[in-house]
């Protein structure tokens, strides 16, 4: 992601909320406290004309791309998920409303890593949206941008295990294994799943061969979650170009398999 367009910064407008000339809950000063307690970044946003949205438009919209990355975690740090949740619990949100707080929130955290040039793809707006699921892309999303894409690779692998495990519920299909591994679930959705199943009779088809590759793939994946991640106290942990690969891996499949179903 090269910079934030108007959409994305209307979008961000829609998060924090406010009307007409109002941006949230913020202040003329508060505001002006925004930029170097919440992200890092030394702008008075008094040096500008117009109403505190207008300020905050014209700041985010000029910055360029890694500053407009600072101003998004800022605002999810200011205005947290939890505020709106409480908002939500006390009646000033409807469930539509903080669904929507909350589709924006994944969304802010994967622009932050885009603007930062994580180069990672994106796993958003899937058709089967799992509460489960989009929490636990919240959270890699969360600690990609706060820390590493190493420090993630145990929440991607969640995410998509998390999916695997619920589109085979849904489907209702039955795993024997007592304690079934990620790799499990999705040998059990090729098999099994009528929108997944593999042509065994063309299975010498180059893209029918990478299908069957995933199960590979997946046991690989597993194996460099449980020894080469954080998940565990392990002693060697993934290098950052190979943990964005995993995860971008693990995305991929997510996606590909989303869009199948």
């Amino acid at each position: 992601m090269e910079k934030l367009g108007g959409k994305e910064v209307n979008s961000v407008l829609g998060y924090i909320g406010g009307e007409g000339g109002y941006l949230g809950n913020f202040t003329y000063a508060s505001h002006a406290q925004f930029y170097p307690m919440y992200c890092g970044v030394d702008i008075d946003p008094n040096e500008y004309e117009g109403t505190t949205r207008q300020r905050f438009i014209k700041i985010l919209s000029e910055a360029e791309p890694f500053i407009q990355s600072k101003i998004l975690q800022g605002v999810i740090d200011k205005c947290t998920l939890e505020y709106f949740e409480d908002r939500f619990n006390e009646g000033f949100l409807t469930q539509y409303e903080f669904e929507q707080k909350k589709r924006i929130h994944y969304n802010i955290l994967t622009w932050i890593s885009g603007l930062k040039g994580q180069g990672l793809l994106e796993a958003k707006d899937l058709v089967y949206n799992y509460n489960f699921v989009q929490e636990t892309l919240d959270q890699c999303q969360t600690l990609i941008s706060q820390h590493n894409c190493r420090s993630a690779v145990d929440r991607a692998h969640t995410a998509l295990h998390g999916y695997l495990k619920e589109t085979c519920k849904n489907a209702g299909l039955i795993l024997k294994e007592n304690n079934p591994r990620i790799q499990d679930y999705w040998s059990k959705l090729k098999q099994e799943h009528p929108s997944i199943l593999v042509d065994y009779s063309q299975s010498h088809l180059p893209i029918n061969q990478i299908i069957n590759a995933i199960g590979k793939l997946l046991e690989n994946l597993n194996d460099i979650r449980n020894n080469k991640s954080y998940t565990h106290p392990n002693e060697e942990i993934i290098g950052e170009e190979e943990a964005k690969l995993v995860i971008n891996l693990f995305r991929s499949i997510l996606n590909y398999i989303d869009s199948k179903i």
